[in-house]
């Protein structure tokens, strides 16, 4: 491969012997790349990708570009393992995409009962390649997540009540430091590097395997209940309660989504899995008291079949987590029907409206105590918390044209939920970093000891701030106060 004369950054990765990773826009495979991202809205076309297929390359890959760091002009680079990242957290124009994508091998040790998951893997294939081993472990709820993204930001499971977070069941992270060097964090090497990328997301390294605790597959069983607005109060009596559950009920998972769709109107949708089976759980029984519109009936699937329903793209405001207070809950839900009236003044009808709540109660931090402990800051308090995306979709080009106006009266609806929440004394810091927007501060949230640990982490292994100046698409520790 020649060199390009033009893209200094990509030259110095010719330059080093890894023409075979590197993807020009003239190269045949270029625009695939450019479009493995989870919408259209955060696709970039960057001056080059580097694809590397060892921890190797990329120790390669980071020296490279930082060679050429000096007198190139301002650009930078984006890390992506699958794509599914928000505001363009792992993609860049002005600069070098690291695709980590062919990093996607799963395997697993039946002596020690661990899986080792390359970052670039996406979560549908773990789970099937683990199925086959008779395992599985907690990782995301969609196919097309990528494995890299959540675990760092933490990462709930349907399985989070019995096992904790993603991040919790790694036990060793193989990881590329600025330096070029490939270590293995874990309880007994570099702990404090291991606990900091619980959570702590990229501010460390390239992390580029993730060796996980597993457990005994068995299928699940979901069902999906659908009910009407006139029956508001009892489904919000409802999720109260099973918010309130202990651990003894940890093999139940739940989320509960509040829709408005054109020509149906409100309805309120509430998930229910059972992680081992059981179709006769008595978890969900105050939900079946509620008058249904429809039901899916109570089905049985495997870990990668229930992984392959996946969501629609839309219009997000970011995450908000709450106290267990039916107050809030129920402002957030009338600030829900204001908000569908603010956009069919604005947008009309070709609009959809969601809003995704999930439990958080105390027993999920109990858990990472437990096991090592995160980043999370989720053990500061002692009350149960609700965690919500609100989220707007949009369905004709028209419409879609109008995302900034949609983006600011969904911004406003969702700080009003906040403000009163703290009025309240029912407001809580935490931000769930896979949901946040790249105006929150996920990072911020976790609490002030931990954001001083990160800091010093992030100082200790990336002393010339790297991860810091060079990949700025993601929530960086130097930007917390």
């Amino acid at each position: 491969m020649y060199l390009s004369l033009i893209f200094f950054q990509c030259d110095a990765l010719i330059s080093a012997n890894l023409s075979h990773i590197v993807h020009f826009p003239s190269s045949p495979s270029y625009p695939s790349l450019v479009e493995n991202s989870w919408t259209k809205e955060t696709q970039r076309s960057p001056y080059c990708f580097a694809v590397p297929n060892t921890p190797t390359e990329v120790s390669q890959t980071l020296l490279a570009l930082q060679s050429a760091g000096n007198g190139t002009g301002d650009w930078h680079i984006a890390i992506r393992s699958g794509g599914h990242g928000s505001d363009s957290q792992n993609s860049i124009t002005d600069g070098v995409i690291l695709d980590l994508s062919h990093l996607n091998a799963t395997t697993y040790d039946a002596a020690t009962k661990v899986a080792s998951v390359g970052t670039g893997a996406r979560w549908g294939n773990v789970y099937s390649d683990l199925q086959k081993q008779g395992v599985s472990v907690t990782g995301g709820r969609q196919s097309i997540v990528g494995v890299g993204g959540l675990i760092l930001g933490g990462g709930v499971g349907w399985t989070t009540p019995r096992t904790g977070f993603a991040c919790d069941n790694v036990v060793n992270f193989e990881v590329v430091l600025a330096s070029g060097e490939v270590v293995n964090a874990n309880a007994s090497a570099h702990s404090d590097l291991w606990r900091a990328l619980k959570g702590g997301s990229s501010n460390f390294g390239v992390v580029t395997r993730f060796d996980i605790n597993t457990f005994p597959a068995s299928n699940i069983t979901i069902e999906r209940r659908t009910t009407g607005p006139e029956y508001t109060d009892q489904f919000m009596a409802a999720i109260i309660d099973f918010t309130n559950l202990d651990q003894s009920f940890d093999e139940n998972a739940m989320v509960w989504v509040i829709s408005y769709f054109p020509g149906v109107g409100l309805t309120m949708t509430a998930t229910e899995v059972n992680t081992v089976n059981n179709a006769n759980t008595t978890s969900f029984d105050k939900f079946h008291d509620i008058p249904l519109i429809s039901t899916t009936g109570k089905k049985s699937y495997t870990l990668p079949d229930a992984a392959a329903i996946d969501a629609p793209e839309n219009v997000g405001a970011g995450a908000v987590t709450i106290a267990n207070d039916p107050r809030v809950l129920r402002y957030c839900f009338e600030q829900h029907i204001e908000l569908i009236a603010s956009l069919n003044a604005t947008v009309g009808k070709n609009f959809s409206t969601i809003i995704e709540m999930q439990p958080l109660p105390t027993y999920f931090s109990d858990i990472s105590v437990q096991k090592g402990g995160n980043m999370l800051g989720l053990e500061q308090d002692g009350r149960n918390k609700l965690y919500f995306a609100m989220a707007v979709i949009l369905t004709t080009p028209e419409t879609i044209k109008l995302k900034p106006q949609v983006f600011q009266i969904l911004s406003a609806t969702v700080q009003k939920v906040i403000t009163y929440a703290k009025t309240v004394q029912a407001s809580e810091e935490f931000i769930y970093l896979p949901y946040a927007k790249a105006g929150q501060d996920p990072l911020g949230s976790y609490c002030s000891n931990n954001v001083h640990y990160m800091k010093e982490v992030s100082k200790h292994y990336d002393p010339e701030r790297f991860f810091q100046r060079m990949v700025p698409g993601v929530f960086k520790i130097d930007r917390v106060d």
